[in-house]
């Protein structure tokens, strides 16, 4: 009779084990960062909220993946001058063409952006930073581009 009850406590030991591997499983698979090589889910929803936010436009100078940030060079009519600006990017920015509907989504993934030209019109929907010192946060990203 002691065989078959350390069986059946193996057994349910087994089974506990799995369930809660099972359950720390799907726990991580919600905190899964977007593939540069695909678009957000919601991002078209968010597209539409998006165009709400404070924007700056300006012409594309680079990407540069290492920091995930955007350059635009853009006019700033407070100071009259021409300068530049670097916007942060991350999971949850949405990148879109701007077609002659500027308020429709013609969305892509986050790796077309290197077929981006430099000197592109680009207009970039940010949050304003929480620090003086980091750049603003991209949330939507809107260039004329035709590929």
């Amino acid at each position: 009779m002691k065989k078959n009850q350390i069986i059946i406590l193996a057994l349910a030991v087994l089974i506990l084990a799995g369930i809660v591997t099972w359950v720390f499983l799907q726990k991580q698979d919600q905190g899964i960062v977007p593939s540069e090589e695909t678009i957000p889910a919601g991002a078209e929803e968010n597209f539409y909220l998006y165009l709400e936010l404070p924007s700056r436009s300006g012409k594309f100078l680079k990407f540069d993946e290492a920091k995930s940030e955007i350059h635009i060079l853009y006019f700033d009519t407070e100071a009259m001058k021409i300068a530049a600006k670097a916007f942060r990017v991350d999971g949850q920015t949405i990148f879109s063409k701007a077609t002659f509907e500027p308020y429709q989504p013609d969305l892509f993934p986050q790796k077309d952006l290197e077929k981006v030209r430099q000197e592109t019109q680009t207009t970039v929907f940010y949050l304003s930073a929480e620090n003086e010192n980091e750049n603003p946060l991209a949330r939507l990203i809107q260039v004329r581009a035709s590929f």
